[in-house]
C-alpha cells in the first residue's frame, strides 16, 4: 500500500490528491474532477489547513463497497 512519510518518516495512511491517483492508477485530473462535481463517485476527502487530504484506508473500503458484480 502506498503511505506518505510526513517529517519524522513514520509511515502514514495519508495522502494527496497524486498519492491516491497513483495508487488507483487514475489521472489526478480525474479524482479532482470528481471531487469538484461531489457526485455519489467521489472518494471521500478531509481539508486539512486548505490542503485536500485522502485516508487511503478509507477510500479502500469505498472502492469495495462501490464495486458492481457482473453476471
Amino acid at each position: 500500500m502506498l503511505c506518505m512519510t510526513v517529517e519524522n518518516k513514520t509511515p502514514t495512511h495519508w495522502t494527496d490528491t497524486k498519492g491516491l491517483a497513483d495508487h488507483f492508477s487514475m489521472k489526478p485530473g480525474t479524482i479532482r474532477k470528481q471531487r469538484s462535481k461531489q457526485t455519489k463517485h467521489t472518494f471521500p476527502f478531509h481539508k486539512v489547513g486548505g490542503n485536500v487530504r485522502y485516508n487511503l484506508l478509507e477510500c479502500e473500503r469505498f472502492m469495495e463497497l462501490n464495486k458492481k458484480e457482473y453476471a
